[in-house]
């Protein structure tokens, strides 16, 4: 019946067809069980304190190279950099001043 509805296309096995009526009448479901992934999150969670501590700590660092001691992403590190204010090329002055607000006055050594 499926051939004759869509002769052009690519068509299942009989075995798929059979395995999906099997899993309508177990689960009352055509679709397969939903995969729980790992969050993409689960190692620890990078804060902005992080990269602005890694900006200040080396201070002529390019958003790639803070990316991969960070381990996000330059895109990631680009906007948390931006929306702090900050550039990757910041003097260690200005980068200092920036991570004190964020840290709510802790200041690193």
């Amino acid at each position: 019946m499926y051939r004759e509805r869509f002769p052009e296309g690519p068509h299942h096995t009989r075995q798929t067809i059979l395995k999906v009526v099997k899993r309508l009448r177990e689960t009352g479901c055509v679709t397969s069980r939903h995969r729980v992934r790992r969050p993409r999150n689960v190692g620890r969670k990078v804060q902005r304190e992080d990269v602005l501590a890694y900006a200040l700590t080396q201070p002529q660092s390019s958003t790639k190279m803070i990316s991969e001691n960070c381990g996000l992403s330059k895109n990631r590190v680009w906007t948390i950099l931006n929306e702090s204010g900050a550039d990757p090329h910041l003097c260690r002055a200005c980068c200092q001043e920036m991570l004190r607000d964020v840290t709510g006055g802790a200041t690193l050594r």
